[in-house]
């Protein structure tokens, strides 16, 4: 089991910090890795390069452009691809926050070709990719009585992997724990969130409805191995940091 946090827990941090000065205190914490997420492509390549290494921070993952629409990040890859290749990123995942790409089952269907195309280049660098999800996607399609998620799983081939946050699946009125069983192999990141189920809003760990205890152990079943934690608006960033390492590190 190995520990990663998603930067964008630190985003109000980062505003005033470098990313270098970021990431030694996420090593200072006692995570095994970062996950890169919106300030790593505009950063001085080899700046992050010497910090990475003497923190010994690993990268086992990033999110690609999460602030543009699906239709441009075929171009955002192809700006950043060579400089996640550079920090040994072991996946890139990707979310689709315009609900309209699943708005029917052949959207959907187009939606997964797009997927598969951004994961093809990934590939050529030897990375992985991965879909990353919200909440949005454990409604059921309209008309339907089959849940959004599940028929774009179906619509994937296995180029596309997963990055389940069990946060959002749980603010989606789904089962984190069951999604993680039906996923199996096709699971590779876990993303640490807990969530106020009715606000669907990012609490501190240990505050909110959701069972990551049995999260977690059933991702370490599934073969699951980087854990990465997320709060998305932290009261405190550098204390969330602190409670999250401590939180994945005792379960």
């Amino acid at each position: 089991m190995q520990t990663a946090i998603n930067l964008f827990t630190l985003s109000d941090f980062e505003k005033t910090h470098t990313l270098s000065d970021v990431l030694e205190l996420c090593a200072d914490a006692g995570y095994d890795g970062v996950e890169f997420l919106h300030r790593f492509p505009e950063a001085d390549l080899e700046s992050v390069k010497r910090t990475l290494e003497s923190s010994g921070l690993t990268v086992p993952g990033a999110h690609l452009g999460p602030f543009i629409s699906l239709d441009e990040q075929p171009a955002e890859l192809e700006r950043t691809i060579e400089m996640y290749a550079a920090v040994d990123c072991g996946a890139l995942a990707i979310s689709v926050g315009d609900q309209t790409y699943f708005e029917t089952a052949n959207r959907i269907a187009e939606t997964a070709r797009k997927l598969e195309s951004l994961a093809e280049t990934a590939a050529d660098y030897d990375i992985d990719f991965l879909y990353h999800n919200h909440h949005w996607e454990f409604q059921p399609l309209s008309g339907t009585d089959t849940v959004i998620f599940d028929v774009l799983m179906a619509e994937l081939d296995d180029s596309v992997g997963v990055e389940l946050d069990v946060g959002w699946v749980a603010a989606g009125g789904d089962d984190p724990v069951e999604r993680i069983e039906l996923l199996g192999d096709r699971l590779e990141i876990l993303h640490v969130k807990d969530v106020d189920i009715a606000e669907k809003r990012s609490v501190e760990v240990g505050e909110g409805g959701v069972d990551l205890a049995s999260c977690v152990d059933a991702a370490l079943a599934a073969g699951v191995d980087w854990f990465v934690y997320e709060h998305d608006e932290p009261d405190d960033p550098l204390t969330s940091l602190e409670t999250g390492a401590r939180f994945i590190t005792d379960l």
